[in-house]
């Protein structure tokens, strides 16, 4: 396939989790955790893990996925993962994924995002907010 004939997928579903287990069984995937924010105690705040979760249908052909996630408040890429290649054989087929990115790191608080890009083009995108949890204040009392 040359460049102007690569098939851009449609995105049915694009998540952000604690964690996506594979079943063993059946190949089926539960999200354990979604999440739309981020509470860090102080920055910069490393997450143990997050998980990526996308479905999509419409495409057709040798696909090489990369998630970016951008600190939108500097606009700065602060991590990236690549998916193995993989071949779609039908534009009817639906296909879904769960990607789990360890050990990543928060510069500081703000807005984020993961893109989701399919051979170098850009396909979507989910955003979140990364929060500084305040201090309890302390009891005049003690």
């Amino acid at each position: 396939m040359s460049d102007q004939e690569i098939v851009k997928p449609s995105v049915q579903a694009f998540l952000v989790c604690d964690q996506v287990i594979v079943d063993s069984q059946t190949g089926k995937k539960s999200l354990i955790g979604t999440f739309t924010h981020l509470w860090a105690p102080r920055f910069p705040c490393q997450h143990h893990q997050m998980g990526v979760y996308f479905c999509l249908t419409d495409a057709e052909g040798e696909y090489e996925f990369e998630l970016q996630l951008a600190y939108l408040d500097q606009d700065k890429i602060v991590g990236k993962a690549t998916l193995t290649p993989f071949t779609i054989k039908n534009r009817l087929e639906i296909h879904d994924f769960g990607v789990n990115i360890p050990s990543l790191v928060f510069p500081g608080p703000g807005r984020y995002e993961f893109r989701l890009k399919a051979n170098g083009y850009f396909i979507t995108h989910k955003d979140f907010d990364v929060i500084q949890q305040e201090r309890p204040q302390q009891s005049h009392d003690e």
